[in-house]
């Protein structure tokens, strides 16, 4: 089966680099499956997942932000966070989602509501993974 290079990079370093068979990722208008001799390609990323298909097994982190590029050398995520399912604390995720709905409040400024939202969302997709 034919395969492709796959590297994953987070502000933290690097998280994942290797051949791969296909992969699934999160972008800000949906999901999309990269496989070998994928067209050039490059997308801003949202929250959600990134599926790796390696040898036949799969491997699913927690995304968000970022982007990928498609090229003709292989694949590369660059993600603001990206977290592999096994290495998700799903307690410090509810806790951030518990804060962050105690925190909504109406005299929130426009910009701090945003960012409590994204910080919920990204915490439920966290356990979202995690769980699955």
């Amino acid at each position: 089966m034919a395969t492709f290079h796959l590297k994953v990079l987070t502000v933290d370093g690097p998280l994942f680099d290797g051949e791969v068979d296909s992969c699934i990722v999160r972008t800000v208008a949906g999901d999309v499956g990269i496989l070998p001799r994928h067209i050039r390609y490059v997308a801003a990323l949202g929250i959600g997942s990134l599926i790796i298909s390696q040898n036949g097994k799969k491997r699913e982190a927690a995304i968000a932000g970022g982007f990928v590029d498609v090229s003709d050398e292989g694949t590369v995520v660059f993600a603001r966070t990206c977290e592999w399912a096994e290495d998700i604390d799903v307690n410090r995720a509810r806790q951030r989602v518990e804060a962050g709905k105690a925190h909504r409040s109406a005299e929130m400024e426009d910009k701090q509501a945003k960012i409590n939202e994204y910080k919920i969302k990204r915490a439920l997709n966290r356990i979202r993974v995690a769980e699955k």
